[in-house]
């Protein structure tokens, strides 16, 4: 039973909301920086299914490592005790009780203002939401649905929706998702351009009088400002978007297709993706609309996941 003296009023739910959603990411010239987005829906996920409300640093990192890994962009290091620590400043709705000890461990910590991950350590840092949060959230409420939807389309294309709530366990749906407006002339711009045909591929399925599982894809991400502009966009089968979009296949200067060493499997994998490895990606009809350059570097240094294959 929720202890009724944390319920918030529908006043504080909103000044909550418009926080959560505007949590601070670490921006440069356009990088991605998902950490903090990544441990918000982690802790969601962990209050759906049951788990305190502090969790030790120590059992946060490995989980948060891996989803930096799979959905960040491909990094040296990834850092999992900057989003852990820095959320405190982001409000009052990320508890952090042995901050104090963690700081006296840390001697340069008015330098930089973070904590190194074995001070967290040492420490046996616990982390997450305030007790006022975490009832709200755990108890299954509009609040969470919207709070997942903002941060899934601020942050993440589409098309890796799905994965990713598998991926940190979340346990409901959100409602509805929240995403950036996008123009219907996007969509059929590509379609005329590229023929109704998947530029990778050529699967140009149809059901009926409609087409079947070709979708507008955008190289540099809607979600981190990439324009409704056809030199940012490539019409793909859903297979292929998603590739894509996971960073399994991308595109060089060139305009030839890339395939990340990290994408493996067997003849069902060589037949639908790595057999187009080194093959010039399909022209659209205007020659002037091929992807840009500067959407295809932004989609290689951030999403597609190097070293490349080499060409067959």
């Amino acid at each position: 039973m929720l202890n009724t003296r944390w319920i918030m009023t529908k006043s504080q739910q909103s000044s909550l909301f418009n926080v959560l959603k505007s949590v601070s990411v670490w921006k440069r010239g356009g990088q991605r920086a998902p950490h903090k987005p990544l441990l918000l829906l982690m802790a969601i996920a962990a209050v759906q299914r049951g788990e305190p409300r502090l969790r030790r640093y120590d059992d946060i990192e490995g989980e948060l490592k891996l989803l930096l890994s799979d959905f960040g962009p491909k990094r040296k290091v990834g850092h999992p005790e900057y989003p852990f620590w820095r959320l405190r400043s982001d409000g009052a709705f990320w508890d952090i009780p042995e901050s104090d000890q963690a700081i006296a461990e840390s001697p340069n910590f008015s330098k930089s203002g973070n904590i190194p991950a074995g001070a967290l350590r040492k420490v046996n840092a616990r982390g997450g939401f305030s007790q006022s949060v975490f009832e709200l959230i755990g108890a299954k409420s509009e609040f969470a649905s919207k709070i997942i939807s903002e941060i899934l389309a601020e942050h993440f294309p589409t098309s890796v929706h799905d994965d990713l709530l598998d991926a940190v366990g979340m346990m409901w749906q959100p409602l509805v998702m929240a995403r950036r407006p996008r123009t219907l002339q996007f969509r059929e711009d590509l379609i005329r351009l590229y023929e109704h045909r998947c530029a990778v591929c050529g699967f140009d399925g149809r059901l009926g009088l409609n087409d079947l599982a070709l979708e507008a894809a955008h190289i540099h991400w809607h979600s981190h400002g990439g324009p409704d502009d056809p030199e940012n966009g490539i019409l793909l089968c859903a297979l292929h978007h998603k590739a894509l979009d996971r960073g399994a296949i991308g595109l060089t200067e060139a305009r030839t297709i890339i395939v990340s060493q990290d994408l493996h499997g067997g003849a069902q994998v060589h037949n639908t993706m790595t057999r187009f490895c080194g093959e010039p990606l399909r022209a659209p009809q205007n020659p002037a609309l091929v992807p840009a350059i500067k959407f295809i570097g932004w989609h290689r240094s951030q999403v597609f996941r190097d070293p490349p294959r080499v060409e067959f």
